[in-house]
């Protein structure tokens, strides 16, 4: 495996497990075009499905209905759900390692970029990370590709070999092969394994440790 000078990690499903957070955001914007009673076995779609598509095709909404959901869950996010997200077992520990080998490290989330901030002061991971790209307010950089192309204009000067992509959701995966970098798909996050697998990342990670050894050339 390559050995990779810089390693840009999706937050969500990836470092993080929002879970609840993710949950109680979907269903404060629901409620704000007064759906009120979502089965909850539904609402667990938000956990798979990426967030504007998920408003409109399994909840109906228009694409201008969808755009001002978008802005409600982020609300409810960034005011009361900060607290519910927390790094998985192990995170830590593989960002300290990465670092003590010198490693770049940035993150590309479709979060916007003050709620992203927020989390990982929150689980005060901020330092681990040189730049931190997430959603723009408007419709400008919403998809991975753009938000991944963004932030690795940050970095300097660097070849694509240098670079992977770490992401638990199929856009993950995208957004790096659209941008000619190599991805590591882990298949423990938001959606489903056998969808990460069928993007065909370069390489899959079942499990943080799994993570940890790629990254590290412990393999």
């Amino acid at each position: 495996m390559p050995d990779y000078n810089i390693i840009i990690f999706d937050l969500d499903g990836t470092l993080t497990d929002p879970t609840q957070e993710m949950l109680s955001s979907a269903k404060y914007a629901l409620e704000q075009f007064h759906i009120r009673k979502v089965d909850p076995e539904k609402l667990k779609l938000f956990l798979e499905v990426p967030l504007l598509m998920c408003f409109e095709e399994h909840f109906g909404l228009t694409h201008d209905q969808a755009n001002q959901a978008f802005l409600h869950y982020w609300y409810y996010a960034g005011s009361f759900g900060v607290g519910q997200n927390v790094p998985y077992d192990g995170v830590e520990e593989l960002l300290q390692a990465l670092r003590q080998n010198g490693k770049a490290m940035g993150i590309a989330t479709a979060r916007k970029t003050p709620n992203a901030e927020q989390i990982l002061r929150a689980t005060k991971l901020t330092d681990f990370f040189t730049h931190i790209m997430g959603a723009s307010e408007d419709e400008s950089r919403r998809t991975k590709k753009m938000i991944l192309f963004d932030v690795l204009c940050e970095f300097p000067e660097h070849d694509n070999e240098d670079v992977v992509m770490v992401g638990d959701r199929v856009v993950d995966i995208i957004g790096a092969r659209d941008n000619g970098v190599d991805s590591i798909g882990v298949t423990f996050g938001q959606e489903p394994a056998e969808d990460i697998i069928k993007a065909e990342p370069t390489y899959v990670a079942n499990s943080v440790e799994e993570m940890a050894a790629l990254l590290l050339n412990h393999t």
